[in-house]
């Protein structure tokens, strides 16, 4: 009897211990609450005007497929507009009114760890520097810039802006901020939606939260025609200089949109500096002569998406109309509907010193509003293992194409399916 309980304890001592041994993670013993600090978060929009974005660990192999739509998560919108420490920030994806915090846990799932209110449920702006600053705009506060800190998503002070010049003397919404050191520079539209004839930056100091100044190039303006205010922070050469990209002033004076550099240990635009893209690569591209996703890969070179041409379509129509000025209502959105769906853009390596633009051969064209485009909260492109990865959504293909900037070749990367391609992110690599 003795001998027969000393067994059954024995068995009973064993079962438990292999249990606990199963079920022992050592590496991740509690994956909801571990965070993925590598791998990809993959986005498509819906027919439905929703979202869907999945985890992934390694991207496929050269000609593989991420199907986004399979295991994928829902959402109202989820169109990040930073990324830092693996950390997507972001509008809030049910659409209240706020700011998200977006990461990945150990079981691969997107969870929201962090939200901030705001009073205006059209505030869309929020950057985030590093682990310890960020900034947002709360629409319902024109004037004032709000700072965070992004690892907790707690308020840690406010900067007012009430002293910066706004065009009209009217409220102002801020677009996009970049940031240099300690400084924080955001360009302005009208809170209402309004454009101006002239492109103002104002600059704030985030070690005082106070403001410092403000730049401005004069007839460039802010159309609405054009998305300029890419994913990410990309903006600052090997030197220190700052580039921050208008749209032009198309339905003023007609200019392109242009490249604009702030010199490193200056805090205003170099008036002799201004590079137009578009208008480099062709001359006779009067229609839409704009350019997106500008993203400097080091040295005097960067990487942008520039519409290379006019469909003939739209030069039908303003030949017969007499010039732009004179387009209709009725004509005006006909040429906006086909300069919207045209595959007429192409991603091209800028020289900023030389002010030059070559297309990157083996990548088909794209769509000037393509993924990456308007709204800057799209990515268009993203950095993997030193190379680059640029969004190519066209009528045949969702893909990224990869490119060396070493070698100058580009090849078809992957492609994404499971809906229209929003970006996708590299959770190693911030903004």
């Amino acid at each position: 009897m003795i001998r027969k309980i000393t067994s059954m304890a024995i068995v009973a001592t064993l079962f438990f211990t292999f249990s606990a041994c199963e079920n022992d993670d050592p590496v991740n013993p509690t994956p909801n609450d571990n965070r993925k600090s590598t791998g990809f978060v993959a986005v498509v929009s819906t027919s439905t005007g929703s979202a869907i974005a999945k985890y992934i660990e390694e991207l496929p192999a050269d000609g593989g497929t991420i199907n986004v739509a399979e295991n994928g998560t829902d959402f109202q919108q989820f169109f990040p507009t930073s990324l830092v420490n693996s950390a997507l920030f972001m509008r809030r994806s049910d659409g209240a009114a706020g700011f998200s915090k977006y990461e990945v846990n150990g079981n691969g799932e997107l969870i929201e760890t962090g939200v901030i209110p705001t009073a205006a449920a059209s505030s869309f702006r929020i950057d985030a520097r590093d682990a310890d600053v960020g900034v947002f705009h709360d629409r319902a506060n024109p004037d004032q810039i709000t700072v965070f800190n992004p690892t907790t998503m707690q308020i840690t002070g406010t900067i007012d802006m009430t002293a910066a010049p706004v065009p009209g003397d009217i409220p102002q919404r801020y677009q996009k901020f970049f940031f240099r050191g300690n400084d924080v520079f955001g360009f302005i539209r009208g809170e209402d939606g309004s454009e101006f004839t002239s492109f103002v930056v104002h600059q704030a100091n985030l070690s005082s939260n106070t403001y410092v100044g403000s730049t401005q190039r004069d007839g460039n303006g802010f159309s609405s025609i054009s998305g300029i205010s890419s994913f990410g922070q990309n903006v600052i050469d090997g030197a220190g200089n700052l580039y921050i990209a208008d749209a032009g002033n198309l339905n003023g004076s007609g200019l392109p949109a242009s490249l604009n550099k702030i010199p490193a240990g200056s805090n205003t635009f170099d008036a002799s500096y201004q590079f137009f893209p578009a208008q480099v690569l062709n001359p006779a591209n009067f229609a839409l002569p704009i350019f997106d996703n500008f993203f400097s890969i080091g040295g005097n070179r960067a990487i942008a998406k520039v519409n290379a041409e006019t469909p003939q379509e739209v030069i039908d129509i303003v030949t017969a109309a007499g010039g732009v000025q004179n387009l209709s209502p009725d004509q005006l959105n006909q040429v906006f509907e086909i300069l919207f769906t045209a595959e007429s853009a192409q991603w091209c390596v800028l020289d900023l010193a030389a002010k030059s633009v070559t297309p990157i051969t083996g990548i088909p064209n794209v769509g000037a509003f393509s993924a990456g485009g308007t709204g800057g909260s799209r990515g268009g492109s993203f950095r993997h293992n030193g190379e680059f990865y640029l969004a190519v959504p066209t009528a045949g293909e969702q893909a990224y194409y990869r490119y060396n900037a070493n070698t100058g070749s580009a090849s078809k990367a992957f492609t994404v399916t499971g809906g229209n391609l929003t970006g996708v992110y590299n959770l190693a690599e911030n903004n």
